[in-house]
């Protein structure tokens, strides 16, 4: 008789530490993963790593939750629930004292799935340019009035604008720049772009009139996000000279059903949720700025969406067992224990 494996189906998405997903099947040894610690009071981030992968045979079962994700693996695999860790099922392999989920529970993890990025069109590269010139207020016309240029703090924002701006046409050099620090007086070496002054103008009249396509928008909050780079990203306050500007901010936030706070009075937008949603947002609108959320608090706003619908036996022929660095992993959006039970 064949051993009944502690596994999961390979065809889940887990969250790497980059802020991507990969499928588990298509994980490798040594890949940086997200993955969450207990220091005694609080779920906190960590970073963790994959240890050993390998192909398994086992029966299986699928968890489907309220929001109809579904989670499938062996019944003798643990999930995270509100309660501690629980066992998938009750097949009668495993000890009688054993824990399992039942209908109704909640589980540990993400209020939506994190999924494969979206890629970069030509609205998103768009967007992104339009809002780097409305909130980075830094381009300017040289003396002639021929050209202007951007310039960004973050080299990597300046490569990504500069690439952007290759692709959509419009005349453009990348050079380096020794730039100034208003806050300490200090010097360093960034990047420059200079534009045609006459093109981007043109092209921001053009542009901005797709203001309501979903990949503008996507791009539009991408570009604000780069462009005020500078501030701690989990009091990420999002401001405007202009009120139909931050509509698409409102828009973009509502789009994906992120939560926010609005201040009218000083025209801004607060991304709402912690590091678990500031997650999501890296994920959805791929800022270059971006920053690690290891040692954060873990939490869910949104827990109904993470009940427990439905419990059922299936089939299954891709399952996978995994061994981590930190014990667990999350996948579809979900903390989940590695295949070693404990």
């Amino acid at each position: 008789m064949n051993k009944n494996y502690d596994c999961i189906d390979g065809n889940m998405d887990v969250l790497m530490y980059d802020n991507t997903i990969k499928k588990v099947r298509n994980l490798k040894k040594e890949d940086a993963i997200y993955s969450i610690n207990y220091d005694g009071e609080e779920f906190r981030y960590t970073k963790g790593y994959v240890l050993e992968i390998s192909k398994k045979r086992a029966s299986a079962v699928k968890i489907t939750l309220k929001d109809k994700r579904t989670l499938i693996c062996s019944p003798d695999h643990q999930w995270l629930t509100q309660q501690g860790w629980h066992f998938s099922f009750d097949d009668k392999s495993i000890a009688d004292i054993a824990c399992f989920l039942k209908r109704g529970m909640i589980m540990f993890g993400f209020s939506q799935n994190i999924t494969a990025r979206l890629p970069e069109t030509r609205l998103y590269m768009e967007g992104y340019i339009i809002s780097l010139e409305i909130y980075g207020r830094n381009l300017a016309p040289l003396p002639s009035g021929e050209h202007g240029i951007f310039v960004f703090h973050n080299v990597d924002v300046a490569r990504r604008a500069y690439n952007y701006l290759c692709y959509l046409g419009i005349e453009s050099t990348l050079s380096d720049y020794l730039a100034t620090d208003i806050n300490t007086n200090e010097t360093f070496m960034t990047k420059q772009i200079c534009v045609s002054y006459k093109d981007m103008l043109k092209f921001s009249e053009k542009s901005y009139k797709r203001k309501d396509n979903a990949e503008f928008i996507r791009g539009f909050v991408a570009g604000v996000y780069d462009a005020d780079g500078n501030i701690n990203p989990l009091l990420k306050h999002i401001k405007s000279p202009r009120q139909d500007y931050l509509s698409i901010m409102k828009r973009g936030m509502e789009l994906y059903e992120f939560e926010y706070s609005y201040n009218s009075e000083f025209m801004e937008i607060t991304l709402i949720g912690g590091p678990t949603e500031l997650i999501r947002f890296y994920n959805i609108f791929t800022p270059v700025n971006t920053g690690m959320v290891e040692n954060l608090t873990m939490r869910n706003r949104r827990l109904e969406k993470t009940r427990i619908a439905k419990i059922e036996e299936v089939k299954c022929n891709d399952l996978y067992e995994i061994t981590t660095s930190t014990r667990n992993l999350i996948i579809n959006g979900i903390v989940c224990h590695d295949c070693i039970t404990v």
